[in-house]
């Protein structure tokens, strides 16, 4: 059952961030929220449910930046032509998001609030050098969702903030792939990798072994060595795996995600 609370319903960006506090939090998806208040781990006295606050949501594309709502659902960006034709793998990764239930119901800015860190969406933006947006009665900040994701469960965002929207800047012309390894609902290795086809910036990004994705940057994808990036992580041992087999798998798909990035560009 799930703890009595209060359900505060703003219409506007404004009223939403009047009414957050310690103990009273956004409410969209709830498909993180409402799972932890059914176990007892959280008990805030009052939910903001900002489903009907249209600024929200949607996609738009400006100035080379795609700002995506952060009420939007994954199923949304999943199919949105705009998402799909300039940041297919984006798309390709929302598709995957959890079950049909997670992805249609859940939130992008939801997803990331909850700091999960087996968030798929997560180490995707990570790779897309992605920002969100904060809002608070003091103003708004931009913080980039490498900074956002601090540990487990723990974001870089205030209780009196807002996840207001995701920026995405365009990456021109590139190659994009992500893989992951799931033996259980979620991913126990995702890995995102980004290439600039003008040779001048490659970028892998490691999310799921680990508390927060883990960021490689180069020069070119021939740069990458797989068991140095394996390296790097630190991984949580669960019942997913060792921190040596978690090593061994981010290892195989970051050679995996280099063979398929090379087939997605044929020269």
């Amino acid at each position: 059952m799930l703890p009595r609370f209060d359900l505060l319903r703003p219409t506007t960006v404004a009223e939403a961030v009047g009414c957050l506090s310690e103990e009273s939090v956004p409410y969209c998806g709830g498909t993180e929220l409402l799972l932890a208040m059914r176990a007892g781990l959280y008990r805030p006295s009052a939910l903001v449910d900002i489903k009907r606050v249209p600024e929200l949501r949607g996609i738009r594309l400006r100035d080379g930046v795609l700002s995506i709502g952060a009420a939007t659902s994954h199923r949304v960006v999943a199919l949105d032509a705009l998402v799909r034709g300039q940041l297919p793998m984006l798309a390709t990764v929302e598709q995957g998001v959890g079950n049909a239930r997670v992805r249609a119901q859940g939130s992008v800015g939801g997803n990331l609030c909850f700091a999960e860190p087996k968030s798929d969406l997560a180490t995707a933006l990570v790779a897309y050098e992605a920002s969100v947006s904060l809002t608070s009665a003091g103003g708004t900040r931009e913080v980039l969702v490498s900074e956002l994701i601090q540990g487990a469960y723990f974001a870089d965002k205030e209780p009196d903030e807002l996840l207001v929207s995701i920026e995405i800047p365009l990456p021109g012309d590139h190659d994009a792939v992500y893989l992951k390894y799931q033996t259980m609902e979620r991913p126990t290795v995702g890995v995102a990798v980004m290439n600039d086809r003008s040779g001048r910036r490659c970028r892998v990004v490691v999310g799921a072994v680990g508390e927060v994705p883990v960021v490689w940057e180069g020069t070119d994808p021939s740069e990458v060595v797989p068991d140095e990036i394996a390296e790097l992580v630190d991984p949580v041992v669960d019942l997913t795996g060792s921190a040596r087999y978690k090593r061994h798998v981010t290892a195989v798909y970051v050679r995996r995600a280099l063979r398929a990035l090379e087939g997605s560009h044929p020269s």
